[in-house]
């Protein structure tokens, strides 16, 4: 992997852990009952009701599929791209941290 050994492995795990925080968002339960204390733009009126969908009906699994494939698709970059920021970050302070030579060396 070379020099940049770190930034690559930073990346990597931002990516990971993009991908986790995805499943955990798309998967979290939908709590209708908080939704009627908050203030709505539409009135709960105008919002059609479907016929043989009851209130509080989970999603079909097809839809969760969807729903997971289209977010890992954009979660999964930007994760790696925070982790290429920290990656960078880190490796520019290691370079400082090593550039640094102390006051009680002689320079040559």
């Amino acid at each position: 992997m070379g020099r940049n050994r770190i930034i690559k492995i930073c990346s990597i795990v931002g990516f990971v852990l993009a991908e986790i925080y995805m499943v955990f968002v798309v998967l979290a339960p939908y709590r209708p009952e908080l939704a009627s204390t908050t203030r709505m733009l539409i009135p709960k009126a105008a919002i059609p009701k479907i016929e043989g969908v009851e209130p509080g009906t989970p999603p079909p699994p097809g839809v969760l599929a969807m729903k997971l494939a289209v977010c890992a698709f954009f979660f999964g970059p930007f994760g790696a791209f925070v982790g290429l920021g920290a990656g960078l970050l880190i490796e520019g302070a290691r370079q400082k941290i090593v550039s640094l030579r102390p006051a009680s060396r002689p320079q040559k």
